[in-house]
């Protein structure tokens, strides 16, 4: 039998621990079994990776669609980490991972984040490059995203 001790916010969801126990015919207790995990794990590695070259157009709904998606993560130190990688005819760095450390500074970044512009995508560039990125932990769990045309 398992029982909820306690509920705890993680993200927007809410996460329930417990406590399972062994019993008898009697109901009584005869040994815990496994106590369930008791922590969020909300620390991730986010790269983005995104298209600049003259074939992503208009670039504020580029922009609109960064603000869309990193406003639903929880930002900051022990949590999630954002970094951002902007291709077309070169690579560029936009922000590393944990350079910004509040929602409010990540999300401002994306608002006010250039288009490089080119008439090339050096996409497999960008893509082994978000594959290293400086500052992503080997044993954290990291997602990586490519944002662009075809």
């Amino acid at each position: 039998a398992c029982a909820p001790l306690w509920s705890q916010e993680c993200g927007t969801s809410l996460f329930t621990s417990g406590r399972c126990v062994q019993l008898n015919e009697e109901l009584q207790i005869m040994g815990t079994i496994a106590p369930t995990a008791q922590r969020c794990s909300t620390y991730m590695d986010i790269i983005l990776v995104l298209d600049g070259s003259n074939s992503i157009y208009p670039w504020e709904e580029v922009q609109e669609f960064l603000g869309n998606i990193l406003g639903r993560f929880f930002i900051g130190p022990g949590q999630t980490q954002v970094g951002v990688l902007q291709y077309g005819e070169r690579l560029v760095q936009e922000w590393a991972l944990g350079q910004h450390s509040t929602a409010q500074s990540l999300l401002e970044a994306a608002q006010n984040l250039t288009r490089q512009e080119g008439r090339e995508t050096r996409t497999a560039m960008a893509i082994r490059r978000a594959w290293w990125a400086p500052g992503r932990e080997p044993h954290q769990d990291w997602e990586w995203a490519r944002i662009g045309g075809g």
